[in-house]
């Protein structure tokens, strides 16, 4: 009886284990060195924290644990891992336009929605 409970909190443990390495919705760190239109939304520089959801597809930045803007993303997959966190911006009439964020040790880059908006300024 002891081994049968010992087996199963084994598989219970290594089913959660398995379960946290496969979501990919972590949390990251990105500074912006100018204020960016994400979205329609005007985000000053400074540090955030970006969590991307692969099962909605969605971008979501957060400052001090309140939701400052969520947009949608499409992975563009990469040779080999990200060496370091790094973003792409366009400038158009309302300013720098996030287009693209790569995380650091991340095997794909996030297009971003407005990267066509930005693109037709």
């Amino acid at each position: 009886m002891k081994i049968a409970k010992t087996i199963t909190m084994t598989l219970l443990l290594c089913a959660l284990v398995g379960t946290l390495a496969l979501a990919r919705n972590k949390f990251h760190t990105i500074s912006f060195d100018q204020d960016t239109m994400i979205n329609g939304t005007l985000v000053k520089k400074g540090e955030y924290q970006a969590k991307f959801d692969d099962k909605t597809n969605e971008l979501t930045l957060l400052r001090d644990n309140h939701v400052i803007v969520t947009t949608t993303a499409k992975e563009e997959s990469l040779e080999k891992k990200a060496p370091a966190t790094a973003y792409d911006v366009k400038t158009g009439d309302s300013g720098a336009v996030l287009t693209k964020v790569t995380f650091e040790g991340d095997r794909y880059s996030l297009l971003l929605g407005d990267s066509q908006a930005a693109e037709r300024q």
